[in-house]
Formats: structure tokens, C-alpha cells, sequence
């Protein structure tokens, strides 16, 4: 008497697991789960997915393929994705753990194009960055003496208005966070308010959210006026403010376009950008 030994079925997900409104996978063996036959090669049908009871799952498109070999086309909700994944191995489905599947799953968490490139290029390799950027922007704050362009600084960046700026200190009194682009990164930048000796109460409170921040962010820009620098903190990208009134030319300078001209102040932004990468390590 022969032993009959069981047909071996696997399905994997061809598309990411981030909500869609369409999600495709891949069915290999001839063990039915629709409501009708497979599609022969190259031909498709409008079908049923069915667990072992009979009960529809999701109405789909099956798409015959070469080799006993079916491509689904789901809907992509989270939810429909979970009920298929059930139905599928409760009808002795195995899941295929093949790299493709965990490519998909580190793009869908990608929240930066130049993260995704990596991805598409390396496909499993660790980067020489930090892999936490791969999944999130990092944080950049802006700090430094009051009246030394912080805030000039923020509305360059992003390309419009985004802080008021005024020649009167403590202007700023919060944090102001804006998504800005930086090469081929995306940054949250936050503003805050300008360090100096004051009795206002608001004030303080917003100088001390900036020592708060300081411990939470990735990088931080520390801005002077270059007509009176003062020493930087270790680990702090120094960057000398209002490079139109004293000599910057030993490092880093800003100064907004009002005061060097639109080329100039643009040149100096992008170089603080090439420094702002290199500090986050993020300069591949």
C-alpha cells in the first residue's frame, strides 16, 4: 500500500504590507482556495478566496501563471491581508520567508527616498549609516545665542515663511518643527528660542525646552553671531551666524539672503547641508 504524501503549497505577498488598495500574492500549488478553477497561463478570472469552510474572504482576480503558479490580486487593507494570511494556512498553506518578502517589508518602513534607494540598490545589506534612519527622519535642532539667525536660518531651509524673524531678542519662545529636505534626506528641524540671561518667565521656559531637546535629537547646530562666536559644545556643529558682519572664513558661516545676496547665502546653505549629512553620518 503506497503512502500518499502531501502536495507542499506556499503563497508569499508580491506587494508591500502598508495599506493599499490593491495587494497581490503568489500562489504555488494546485490546492483550491477559490470559488471557481485556476486560470490557465496568461488568462484571469473575478473569484472568490475561501477559507475551509466555504465562507468568501475577499472577491480577487486570480491570474494564471507558468508552472502551477497563481497570482491573487487582493485588497490591501490591513484587515483583508490578516483574514487571507488565516485562511491561507488554515488551508496548509506554508508562508515563503524569502528575501523579496523581507525587501518589501524594510521599503514599506522606509520614510526617506534616499532610505528607499539604499534598499533598491543593497537590497540585504546593513548600511554604513545608522540602520535607524532607514525607518526614521532624523532630528536636527538649531540653537545658539538669541539674534544669531536661527530662525532666518529655519525659513531658508524650508523654502518660505515658516518662523517669524525680527531684530528683537526672544522673539522665539517655543520649539517650531518643520520637514525639510537635505540632499536626497528629509530632517526634522526645530527652531528655539535664543539663549541669553533674561527674568521673563516664558522666556526661560523656552530656553529650557531647548536643554530638553538637546538630549533627544540627533545633531545639533549651534549658531553664533560671527562678530561674537562663542566656543561650541562638544559634538555640536558650530555655524557662525550673521557671516556678514565678521569673518567666517574659517568654517562654516550663514547669513540670510537680505544681507550677502540670494547666491551667496545659498551657497552657504548648501554647504551647511554637506556638514549637517557628514554629522549624521549620512554622507553615502
Amino acid at each position: 500500500m503506497s503512502e500518499t504524501v502531501d502536495e507542499v503549497v506556499t503563497f508569499r505577498w508580491l506587494t508591500p504590507p502598508a495599506p493599499a488598495a490593491i495587494a497581490v500574492l503568489r500562489l504555488s500549488g494546485a490546492r483550491p482556495v477559490l470559488d471557481r478553477p485556476l486560470p490557465g497561463l496568461g488568462q484571469a478570472c473575478l473569484a472568490h478566496l475561501l477559507d475551509p469552510n466555504g465562507a468568501a474572504v475577499d472577491e480577487v482576480v486570480a491570474i494564471g501563471a507558468a508552472g502551477g503558479v497563481c497570482d491573487v490580486c487582493t485588497h490591501g487593507g490591513p484587515g483583508i491581508r490578516a483574514a487571507v494570511n488565516q485562511a491561507l494556512h488554515e488551508h496548509g498553506f506554508l508562508e515563503s520567508a524569502d528575501v523579496a518578502h523581507d525587501r518589501w517589508s524594510r521599503l514599506a518602513r522606509c520614510v526617506c527616498p534616499a532610505a528607499r534607494d539604499w534598499i533598491l540598490a543593497h537590497d540585504a545589506a546593513e548600511p554604513p549609516f545608522a540602520a535607524q534612519y532607514l525607518e526614521r527622519i532624523p532630528t536636527v535642532l538649531i540653537t545658539g545665542g538669541a539674534n544669531a539667525g536661527k530662525s532666518s536660518l529655519l525659513n531658508a531651509w524650508c523654502g518660505h515663511e515658516r518662523a517669524v524673524v525680527s531684530h528683537l531678542p526672544g522673539t522665539t519662545r517655543d520649539l517650531l518643527m518643520a520637514e525639510v529636505g537635505c540632499g536626497p534626506w528629509r530632517l526634522h528641524v526645530l527652531d528655539s528660542a535664543g539663549l541669553r540671561a533674561t527674568t521673563d518667565a516664558i522666556e526661560q521656559a523656552g530656553q529650557d525646552l531647548v536643554a530638553m531637546a538637546r538630549a533627544r535629537v540627533d545633531l545639533v547646530i549651534h549658531l553664533d553671531p560671527a562678530d561674537a562666536p562663542d566656543p561650541p559644545r562638544p559634538g555640536d556643529l558650530h555655524v557662525y551666524g550673521k557671516a556678514d558682519l565678521g569673518d567666517a572664513s574659517t568654517g562654516l558661516g550663514w547669513a540670510a539672503p537680505a544681507y550677502v545676496g540670494e547666491a551667496r547665502s545659498s551657497q552657504m546653505l548648501a554647504d551647511l547641508e554637506l556638514a549637517v549629512l557628514a554629522g549624521l553620518g549620512l554622507t553615502c
